[in-house]
């Protein structure tokens, strides 16, 4: 009966300590796994508020014809380039374009640059961040120059980025004279940086 309680005795603290062990374990990753999401003890998740984006501009803008609409004869321009996002803590300090605009037919190719990026006076107090999934989205105000030369200042412009993978560009239709025939300038985000 002596070697019935040792050996229970035994199990018992085989049990617990193994118990102990995995919960110690347990507790070790999910401070690390914290860490590296910045999760607080609330369960809630911390944005990203000091970061850097760079990324290509790959996009089409298609004039689409009022009437008969054959997406053949529909006027395109591809738009190629690079583009570049700074932020530090919640303020862009930092957001410029450099495309080439090339109509399909060869004629007029040209450089856009958007520089000059502000926050609106709407979001001024907003403070920049990405998610925990990598996207923002934002509104100000920024200069487009083309081959150089600015051609529009203060346009409306919006910044959305989605899951860290792709970045939409919506200049004002109305403060760009409809010059991005009423569409987005899309593209890709290469690397965030934080």
């Amino acid at each position: 009966m002596k070697y019935l309680y040792i050996f229970i005795y035994i199990v018992i603290v085989f049990f617990t300590s193994t118990i102990i062990i995995i919960n110690t374990n347990e507790m070790l990753l999910t401070a690390e796994f914290a860490q590296k999401q910045e999760i607080d003890p609330d369960n809630s998740i911390y944005t990203q508020d000091t970061f850097s984006a760079i990324g290509q501009i790959s996009s089409l803008v298609i004039t689409v014809p009022e009437s008969n609409f054959n997406i053949t004869n529909a006027f395109k321009v591809i738009l190629t380039g690079e583009w570049t996002l700074s932020v530090n803590k919640g303020n862009v300090t930092n957001f410029l374009t450099n495309f080439l605009a090339s109509p399909m037919d060869g004629s007029n190719s040209h450089i856009h640059q958007i520089t000059n990026f502000k926050l609106d006076n709407n979001s001024k107090k907003t403070i920049v961040q990405l998610t925990p999934y990598n996207s923002l989205s934002v509104n100000g105000t920024a200069d487009i120059k083309i081959n150089g030369q600015t051609i529009w200042n203060s346009v409306g412009i919006a910044i959305s980025i989605s899951n860290g993978s792709t970045i939409a560009i919506d200049p004002n239709d109305e403060d760009t004279s409809n010059h991005f025939g009423e569409q987005q300038v899309y593209g890709i985000v290469t690397k965030i940086i934080d």
